[in-house]
């Protein structure tokens, strides 16, 4: 090879060179980007949920998502549907709390969210809340099926309730309603016993808190007074997994609160233990006249605190009514004292109830001083006082109540 033709390969060398160089160059920078595009993503990802999905019978439909907080529901944000009902949004959510989603029509779920979550919801949107799937929280999953449960026992009160609408004016509505009040109690009991359940096989779950504070219908279905340890382990179950959430801190302050309570009460209940005189109780009857507990002294009084709006306390007043029926005449009477705050609704359910005893009101309700001195924290509340006016048990059992009526009558 002529030595001049030897140096003509090196210039093809070097920019062969340098283009390979530059190309590695291009591909560091190109890696460069991709790392900081994925940072970037993740970045987002991190305090964020996507939520997407179909609604069935829906046109172009807006979609309100709203974030429940102890004390206010602010809008976060909204999404229009397609014309075939699907769409997506993406939420910044930085840790786990408690949505709805709710369309033009009323219609709404709740959703729990927690940050990096990609959520699918599917459901019929003209009756959304019977009809929904969720998949991608685990936590809205648990609600959904508490959803289910507790809409087929709200669905046979609705049932109960339009037989109830149809027959009141019936001559022999009186026949029928207790059959209504127990045919209620039924339901109510199952759903307690459902939610009871629920709770105890999700003690970490965020569901668990959403669904233990909720009422069936008008009434409450469990409260820290009815189920003080379940409602403490589930404080203790939530506060062990998400120390620094905020609603697992509300809810954490409000248990301290309740024990703080509980102390004072126990403190408290020393007068009020079996054989301690019972406090005295003076409030006014249907006609405003006042009556004094201390004026039945000489009988076997049950004193019992009740309301209109309370089922359990309605069937405790139509259980009441025989026992009392048998045994008034021998020296029994029952002091009545209902909590509420419409004296009309008050009257109209005792005479419907033949609750035919002593009844007395008191409108406070029950933050009232007689509530507070007799530790009623739910309803019905009953005490049997001695015709020598000494406390001889709490909340005795309907069911034995009558048997300790003859033994010390």
């Amino acid at each position: 090879m002529p030595v001049h033709q030897k140096h003509l390969f090196f210039p093809d060398i070097c920019a062969s060179s340098r283009l390979i160089y530059m190309q590695y160059k291009i591909s560091i920078f190109i890696l460069f980007l991709s790392f900081l595009v994925l940072q970037g993503c993740n970045s987002i990802s991190k305090d964020s949920v996507t939520i997407g999905g179909t609604f069935t019978n829906t046109a172009v439909e807006p979609i309100y998502i709203y974030h429940l907080l102890p004390s206010s529901k602010p809008l976060v944000d909204s999404v229009f549907t397609d014309g075939s009902g699907k769409f997506s949004i993406t939420l910044p959510v930085k840790q786990p709390g408690f949505y709805t989603l709710k369309l033009r029509n009323g219609q709404e779920i709740t959703l729990i969210l927690a940050p990096n979550q990609i959520i699918t919801i599917t459901g019929n949107g003209q009756n959304l809340r019977n009809n929904y799937h969720v998949s991608g929280s685990k936590d809205s999953e648990l609600y959904a099926e508490y959803q289910r449960f507790t809409n087929a026992n709200l669905s046979e009160v609705d049932s109960l309730s339009e037989v109830f609408a149809n027959k009141r004016e019936n001559k022999d509505f009186a026949l029928l309603k207790p059959r209504l009040d127990e045919a209620y109690l039924q339901i109510f009991n199952r759903q307690k016993e459902s939610v009871s359940g629920f709770v105890k096989r999700n003690l970490t779950s965020l569901a668990s808190l959403l669904v233990i504070g909720e009422n069936f219908g008008p009434n409450p279905v469990l409260s820290e007074e009815t189920h003080p340890e379940l409602f403490l382990q589930l404080d203790s179950s939530l506060f062990h997994r998400y120390p620094e959430n905020y609603l697992v801190n509300d809810f954490h302050l409000r248990m301290l609160a309740f024990k703080a309570d509980q102390a004072d009460l126990e403190a408290h209940n020393a007068n009020l233990k079996p054989g301690m005189p019972a406090p005295e109780i003076s409030l006014p009857n249907a006609s405003g006249t006042v009556v004094k507990l201390s004026s039945l002294k000489g009988k076997l009084t049950l004193v019992y605190f009740w309301s209109s709006w309370n089922a359990l306390c309605r069937q405790t007043n139509l259980n009441l009514a025989p026992v009392y029926t048998r045994n008034h005449d021998g020296g029994f009477e029952i002091f009545a004292i209902s909590v509420d705050s419409d004296t009309e609704l008050w009257k109209r359910a005792y005479m419907l109830d033949k609750a035919y005893w002593t009844q007395v009101i008191d409108t406070s309700g029950l933050k009232s001083e007689y509530c507070r001195t007799y530790m009623v924290k739910s309803l019905p509340k009953l005490m049997l006082i001695g015709k020598d006016g000494r406390i001889i048990a709490h909340n005795p059992p309907l069911r034995e109540l009558e048997e300790m009526i003859r033994k010390n009558i």
